[in-house]
């Protein structure tokens, strides 16, 4: 029986260090990626090393969300190209995810995320108001939200008409609702 014991704790201490080992290596290939893609955003862009590293925590969720490196250089390179950045590019990245975690492809996001920044700064600029980099990110994520909103409430009235559909489908198909 004491036997059998040390055997039981010799596999349960080996398989926790399997998974450490594997955490760690996986914790590795994130930081290399995260380090890639830093690298490709300071090529193509002309952020500075302190800038593209204040964006870390959005580019890491966004890989964690399985989000694809060519698509968030794209939406960094969106929101230079519209004026946005500091807190206000921070805020579209953040959205992005946010819209991914909610079940848009990272391509969809991209387009919403970046046609709510446009709206926002054409807005803005025919009122000729003056925005902060943090608000003008905060009016992107609150239209975006609303958006996501709206189209969560349709597809539930939809999903809601076709269910409706299937019973007056089936009341047909019994006989029930037929004259005779």
């Amino acid at each position: 029986m004491r036997i059998f014991q040390v055997f039981c704790d010799v596999i349960t201490l080996s398989l926790m260090l399997a998974l450490s080992f594997g955490n760690l290596a996986q914790a590795k290939v994130q930081d290399r990626d995260i380090d890639q893609l830093k690298d490709q955003i300071h090529k193509e862009t002309k952020l500075n090393t302190q800038e593209i590293d204040a964006l870390e925590p959005e580019l890491r969720a966004h890989l964690q969300l399985k989000g694809r490196g060519e698509t968030v250089r794209a939406m960094v390179k969106n929101s230079l190209n519209n004026g946005c950045q500091g807190t206000c590019l921070s805020e579209t990245l953040r959205t992005m995810n946010q819209s991914m975690s909610k079940g848009l492809s990272g391509k969809e996001a991209l387009e919403m995320v970046t046609a709510q920044l446009r709206e926002q700064i054409r807005e803005r600029d025919q009122k000729q108001l003056k925005w902060s980099d943090q608000e003008l990110g905060d009016k992107v994520r609150t239209r975006m939200d609303a958006r996501l909103l709206e189209r969560e409430q349709l597809h539930e009235r939809s999903m809601e008409h076709g269910t409706m559909k299937g019973v007056q489908h089936q009341k047909m198909q019994s006989g029930r609702g037929v004259k005779r």
